[in-house]
């Protein structure tokens, strides 16, 4: 790439971060009370609301990691995209029974929602808040890993410089602003990740003629052997409903995200941010009209790359991960500027959304749940503390300890579904679930979550968070079914009948 290329490159990508840094500091005004600073609690407008439940959820593995498996395996992984019109789903089945609860208690985080639905109860509300804290670990410490990598490379820094450089400043305005501050940069950087989807979708018409094209193009060419000695295979295969992947994997990535994406902590979270409960429907066909577009960048930039490797336009490349970047390296220098910003973007606003989350999770829910009382005036400084030691540590494990990254990674999206489905989903749409089938469900899911750093190997060719999550949720319906009906207050069934 031209050095004038990466100067621009690098040059656009400082001006997101620093406005996100400014939008940050500027929203800590805004953070007056401990709902406002946990929670965000009804707070904002549907567009930024959606903006941000997006970018929350659209991390740098939608950008980087699934084009690079499409264009790896074939044509399976497109199913992903689908994951767009669930987001609509969630606010429908769910969004308003979780912001009524904000109507008949305070609410700031999950644990307040657990602790009115389970009648306070400290040990559901400890497991889930443990559950919940793997996942978001793992989403962070794979989100400033890749970050990192990308400045580093760009630049020629040391990894830990640019992780410290970018994701610290990440790490200050977010302890200082907390849920405010995250929320409206998610926003901003969801914009820039519109922008870019905009731009990539048009630029893939504009250069391939359409998907029909593309389908003629590769399904010609059986293989493709590069002079950088790298060989692709190509032709129809690759272009079947299951792609190259086996049937049950391609099967779970099709359903994992789509039902899964009801209960993600950055779609349940961000439900009660929503000011006025009548705009809900609004704030879900945002975040589903902007996650569309920017699932189809993943998806364009995938096929573009397959595309003008068939044509012989690019090499075969060496690695999956490189599709997106070798599509914007041809579109030309606008595409290089907003798709490497895009990128970035996509793992600041995760990072910054799971900072959060664990932090809250760590010095609020867990604390309480444990017995520990910390003064409401207090609150918010230890909260700041835990989230500039848990911000400094993620940066230095996901720099130096790529083992730990890798398993840290397998502990995200599958995870979060089997932790939250028993206590919130299912809590949330069947009055019958109780105390004792939340309970039983959600200590199965963590036993079986910690079970892989045991040694433990699941007996199946199914990944293990699909197997985890199938368990929990079954545990809990049985044992609900099999144990006495929980007393509801009026309140609370007033909201679960919504």
């Amino acid at each position: 790439m031209p050095q004038n290329n990466v100067m621009l490159i690098v040059i656009f990508s400082g001006l997101m971060i620093a406005v996100s840094f400014l939008i940050g500091i500027w929203a800590k005004k805004k953070a007056t009370s401990s709902q406002a600073y946990f929670g965000g609690t009804a707070m904002f407008g549907p567009v930024t609301v959606g903006l941000s439940s997006m970018a929350g959820i659209a991390s740098a593995f939608a950008l980087v990691g699934v084009p690079g498996i499409i264009y790896t395996t074939g044509n399976a992984m497109t199913f992903w995209m689908l994951s767009g019109a669930a987001f609509a789903m969630s606010y429908i089945i769910l969004g308003k029974k979780v912001r009524a609860m904000a109507e008949i208690a305070p609410i700031s985080s999950l644990g307040d929602i657990c602790d009115i639905r389970f009648n306070n109860n400290r040990l559901i509300k400890a497991l889930v808040s443990l559950i919940i804290c793997l996942g978001c670990i793992g989403y962070l410490a794979a989100q400033i890993s890749a970050g990192s990598k990308l400045i580093a490379h760009l630049l020629g820094w040391q990894p830990i410089v640019a992780g410290f450089v970018i994701f610290g400043l990440l790490t200050v305005y977010t302890a200082l602003s907390g849920e405010v501050g995250g929320l409206l940069t998610q926003a901003f950087q969801g914009f820039i990740m519109v922008i870019a989807g905009v731009v990539m979708i048009v630029a893939f018409f504009s250069i391939t003629g359409g998907f029909g094209n593309v389908l003629s193009a590769v399904s010609a060419v059986p293989e493709v052997v590069g002079t950088n000695g790298v060989t692709k295979t190509l032709g129809v295969g690759l272009l079947n409903a299951w792609g190259k992947m086996p049937g049950g994997i391609s099967l779970t990535w099709m359903l994992i995200p789509i039902l899964g994406c009801v209960g993600q902590p950055q779609v349940l979270t961000r439900m009660y941010a929503v000011k006025d409960p009548r705009d809900l429907p609004k704030a879900g066909i945002v975040t589903a009209i902007t996650h569309t577009i920017v699932g189809f960048l993943a998806v364009v930039v995938a096929y573009g790359a397959l595309y003008l490797v068939a044509i012989g336009e690019i090499q075969p490349l060496e690695s999956g991960d490189q599709a997106i970047y070798a599509f914007s390296d041809y579109v030309g220098v606008w595409a290089q500027l907003l798709v490497y910003a895009a990128v970035l973007a996509a793992a600041m606003s995760s990072a910054s959304m799971f900072l959060t989350s664990s932090s809250t999770l760590l010095s609020k829910d867990l604390t309480s749940a444990v017995g520990i009382k910390i003064d409401p005036a207090k609150q918010m400084t230890v909260s700041r503390i835990f989230m500039f030691v848990l911000g400094g540590i993620a940066i230095v494990v996901s720099i130096y300890s790529t083992e730990m990254v890798a398993l840290l990674g397998t502990f995200g999206w599958g995870t979060l579904v089997s932790g939250t489905f028993p206590v919130f989903v299912m809590g949330l749409l069947w009055d019958r679930c109780n105390e004792k089938g939340a309970l039983y469900g959600v200590a199965v899911s963590f036993v079986l979550n910690i079970a892989p750093f045991f040694g433990f190997k699941y007996p199946s060719a199914l990944p293990a968070y699909f197997i985890t999550s199938a368990i929990a949720i079954g545990v809990t319906v049985i044992v609900s079914l099999a144990t006495k009906k929980q007393e509801i207050s009026k309140p609370l069934q007033a909201v679960l009948d919504l």
